[in-house]
């Protein structure tokens, strides 16, 4: 797939925002505000928890889900209050995948069935990548692309290609309607052939028995309990 630019981009779209890991590239900010969404999800990986924003300042609903050994106090194990300006939730155990995905849809139901116009962004696949297997993780990637296009969602994910071979860059880059390459990473997406692409995804579709073919026809909403099955929870 042929990179492209944040502008060139007709929402709502799942996008690969493809760059190293200094700075978080302008792109970012133009797939968060540029469609102008009504909610906003932002997914991180952290060992704090993020920076809580004056609910005054806040101009949509936000939600922020952060992923990992983060500092919470007890309340944080309540259920996010959804009829709040600004919603936080937490999964404590960046591995567990279901759970990660699961959080995701919960915050998808809830904005949808408010007819929000949503946007995610999703901080990062290669965080993923340290806790979880390439093959488990394009799986991961794949169901929640799914479920986010099932609620018309301008979402996209950030993903550093220096520390993976260019065909697990170019094999994630077929799951996405768009692949962006930031400023401070090379100009073009790291290249791999037809072939190394459909020879990586045959190993992993041996190695699970959810199909991992990309069908944006085939999209259906999902419910949480269908998504943690599908991750194999």
């Amino acid at each position: 797939m042929e990179p492209t630019t944040p502008a060139a981009i007709d929402p709502p779209a799942n996008v690969l925002l493809v760059h190293s890991r200094h700075d978080e590239p302008d792109a970012c900010e133009a797939l968060c505000h540029d469609d102008g969404g009504t909610a906003h999800l932002t997914v991180t990986f952290d060992d704090e928890v993020p920076a809580y924003p004056d609910e005054e300042t806040v101009d949509r609903k936000l939600g922020l889900l952060t992923v990992g050994n983060v500092l919470t106090d007890d309340s944080a194990e309540s259920v996010p209050d959804f009829t709040e300006p600004v919603v936080s939730d937490t999964v404590t155990d960046p591995t567990d995948l279901s759970e990660i995905g699961v959080a995701v849809s919960r915050f998808c139901k809830h904005w949808a069935e408010n007819d929000e116009e949503i946007t995610v962004c999703f901080d990062s696949l290669d965080a993923l990548l340290r806790h979880a297997s390439p093959k488990d993780v394009f799986q991961f990637t794949h169901v929640l692309t799914n479920r986010l296009s099932s609620v018309d969602a301008y979402a996209h994910c950030h993903f550093d290609p220096n520390r993976h071979e260019d065909r697990v860059v170019s094999t994630f880059g077929t799951i996405f309607d768009s692949v962006v390459v930031a400023d401070d990473a090379d100009d073009s997406l790291p290249e791999a052939t037809d072939d190394e692409v459909a020879s990586l995804l045959a190993e992993w579709e041996d190695e699970s028995a959810v199909d991992l073919t990309p069908d944006p026809d085939s999209v259906t909403e999902a419910t949480d309990e269908e998504i943690a099955q599908m991750l194999g929870k």
